[in-house]
């Protein structure tokens, strides 16, 4: 193990399974137990339920993945229909200097809302029990390996969200960085927010929203900067007519460049090169 990892052990697998209820007649219900040799993680993909560990209340719904920790008292209730769950039982973890088999610290809440995450984190889970339940050669191994990327990940949400947090601000930068140079080295395109969005592997909307907050001004407003910076500096140092200056900064009509220009800059393209003889 790495000197900077949190894991001093990776877990081991035991057992798993997917299970749901209808509620008709049946529910699920299991009254207080806890397990002392072993830890238990559940994931709620559909439906709710009241659940009870260490003494406190908790109200989970689909995407909540709760977690049982070695020695501590649970119980559990499904109040939603249909109620679905995935649960894999593990043995093994150490993490930094938490109790054998604990992912969270004493005094936080053994409850992990998934969100985007919820996909993924349940296609593990299922990956890990499915390896198992083959008995297939090297079965365990396999499936002690889907369980350590499992918790790597869960670690990532839970344990290393200050660095996921600082990655993704380092990757929004970049990006806006990227669209600034695109629109400064290619005026003259017909760029769009798709297209910037495009070439940014992020959505138009969130690009627009990154790009205000960074630079100050909106990727239409940025890209016409560019365009009126170029503008100026071909009126003041060649001879080019305003029509071709405005095919060459991008712009398919004089009319539309005259408008633009007059708008940004004060005044009309030919005033300007007049002012700059």
């Amino acid at each position: 193990m790495s000197e900077m990892s949190l894991f001093r052990s990776q877990p081991v697998y035991l057992g798993g399974a997917a299970f749901s209820f209808d509620g008709h007649p049946g529910r699920f219900n299991l009254e207080l137990h806890k397990h002392d040799a072993n830890s238990e993680m559940l994931l709620i993909e559909e439906g709710a339920g009241e659940f009870e560990i260490d003494g406190r209340s908790f109200t989970a719904g689909a995407g909540t993945l709760l977690f049982y920790q070695r020695g501590l008292w649970h119980k559990e209730l499904s109040t939603k229909h249909p109620f679905r769950a995935t649960y894999i039982g593990f043995t093994g973890l150490q993490m930094g200097e938490q109790l054998p088999d604990c992912f969270f610290g004493q005094g936080q809440d053994p409850v992990i809302e998934l969100h985007e995450h919820l996909p993924a984190i349940g296609k593990l889970m299922r990956d890990c029990i499915a390896e198992q339940d083959r008995m297939e050669p090297e079965s365990q191994l396999v499936a002690n390996h889907y369980l350590g990327v499992l918790f790597v990940k869960l670690a990532r949400i839970v344990h290393y969200r200050d660095t996921v947090s600082e990655r993704t601000r380092s990757t929004a930068k970049e990006a806006v960085w990227k669209a600034k140079r695109m629109m400064e080295e290619n005026y003259g395109a017909p760029l769009t927010l798709e297209s910037l969005a495009s070439e940014t592997y992020l959505n138009k909307y969130h690009l627009a929203h990154l790009f205000k907050e960074m630079v100050g001004v909106s990727p239409i407003q940025f890209l016409i900067y560019c365009r009126m910076e170029a503008a100026k500096r071909f009126l003041r140092t060649t001879g080019l007519q305003v029509k071709e200056i405005a095919e060459i900064v991008g712009y398919q009509s004089e009319p539309s460049f005259y408008s633009v220009f007059m708008k940004t800059i004060g005044t009309t393209p030919r005033k300007y090169r007049e002012g700059c003889g």
